[in-house]
């Protein structure tokens, strides 16, 4: 009997093409592979009958994926004609990996005790915050590395009011790589004596750990994090979802970020995205800020009197006919909350911690320009709660003010705070 391969070389490339994501197409010249981690998508209602036939297969199933009418989990290599020759199977995606967008990671930047000396107000118009929005009431969930309980997020009230964790299986929040700490810092944090206020300092927040300490994240894991922030979007009065990270694709048709992104937003929930952090070259923005219907934000430099486009932003065009970015916001050395990457809660309440010896850093990245978007949209959504996603994008967009960038680099530009204030259905 011939070698799997040999039969597999000899198959027309059509056959393949449609179902097979080139990622796995180029994993299986690996000799050592036999094993691969997969998600399927089907083209007709995922049963127990369909369910089965794929496990006689040899799926190993890890998730159910009803968000995107799927499965995860391990296949034999040598049965990937088998699976691909299933009617039922609408795509097989290869389960990689997506990696969080902060250009420099925790500890690139100083970390400081204190907060740097307020500039003039002249020379932050960018900077300036709401005189009486603050996010009270609005929810906003964060696909991310977790969240470390700082006292600027748990007191004098807890808003992180749910936390799951896709890696540890951990109850309480904590946060071993710093990256999600930081993000959210950066758009909801607040200092109890005010010395720190972000945008949008009294949202609730809801974070889904589905990043490791060293900033990676399985595609399943993500799309599971996706799939249990829309089943509780109610539970949790949850408007917006962030996703702060990015990966490259082998095939564009085989996005399942995308995907998964497509059908949150579907849910009703406003989702925002980041550029990724592979600029400044055309055509560089990572998935899912790729996917056409989220708000996908670049990142820019605040530290002149005039921002400039980061040169770590992705820019595009996009092929087709997504027009990104949406908006642009700041995402160079932003001040925002530190984390303790070493704490580990224990139990349920995990919250008797040590208290930290850095409080506060600097952060850069597109996922903090994502989380300040974000903000903004917690800012509209506490006076208008019933407005639909598309709306919302619509609206942050038309309240912008260009950084004299070219539109593939800012989108409509820099979504400005005050303009928000006196927007009025």
């Amino acid at each position: 009997m011939k070698p799997l391969k040999e039969i597999i070389k000899r198959i027309p490339f059509s056959a393949y093409t449609k179902k097979v994501d080139s990622a796995i197409r180029f994993k299986m010249k690996i000799e050592k592979i036999k094993v691969l981690p997969v998600i399927i998508t089907f083209r007709t209602a995922l049963d127990a009958d369909l369910e089965a036939k794929v496990k006689r297969l040899g799926l190993k199933v890890k998730y159910h994926l009803p968000l995107i009418n799927g499965l995860s989990g391990r296949i034999p290599m040598h049965q990937i004609d088998s699976f691909s020759s299933l009617f039922e199977i609408h795509k097989i995606y290869y389960d990689g990996k997506a990696q969080l967008a902060g250009a420099q990671s925790a500890g690139a930047h100083p970390a400081v005790t204190g907060l740097p000396e307020p500039v003039p107000q002249e020379q932050r118009a960018w900077e300036i915050k709401s005189s009486y929005l603050s996010g009270k009431g609005v929810t906003v969930a964060f696909i991310d590395s977790g969240v470390y309980p700082h006292p600027d997020l748990t007191r004098p009230r807890n808003r992180i009011i749910a936390f799951k964790d896709f890696i540890r299986d951990l109850e309480a929040p904590y946060d071993d790589h710093g990256h999600g700490t930081a993000c959210i810092g950066a758009g909801f944090g607040a200092a109890m004596d005010g010395r720190f206020r972000a945008f949008a300092y009294d949202a609730n927040i809801v974070c889904a750990k589905a990043f490791d300490s060293l900033g990676n994240g399985f595609y399943s894991d993500i799309l599971a994090a996706m799939q249990w922030i829309v089943a509780n979007k109610e539970k949790y009065a949850v408007k917006i979802l962030v996703l702060p990270f990015g990966t490259v694709l082998c095939d564009r048709n085989f996005d399942v970020l995308r995907r998964g992104t497509e059908e949150a937003w579907k849910s009703g929930l406003f989702v925002c995205t980041c550029t990724g952090n592979l600029g400044p070259s055309e055509g560089s923005i990572t998935s899912p800020g790729s996917c056409s219907s989220s708000l996908t934000a670049a990142a820019c430099s605040t530290e002149e009197l005039q921002p400039r486009a980061a040169s770590f932003s992705g820019c595009g065009p996009l092929p087709g006919k997504a027009d990104k970015p949406d908006v642009i916001m700041p995402g160079c050395r932003v001040q925002t909350l530190a984390a303790d990457t070493a704490y580990l809660p224990k139990g349920r309440g995990g919250y008797n911690i040590p208290p930290l010896s850095l409080s506060y850093r600097e952060a850069s990245g597109t996922s903090v320009s994502a989380s300040l978007a974000a903000a903004a949209a917690a800012l509209l959504y506490q006076n208008h709660k019933d407005l639909k996603p598309d709306d919302v994008k619509s609206i942050l967009k038309t309240c912008t003010h260009s950084i004299n960038e070219l539109k593939r680099v800012q989108g409509m530009g820099m979504i400005h705070i005050r303009k928000l204030e006196e927007f009025k259905k």
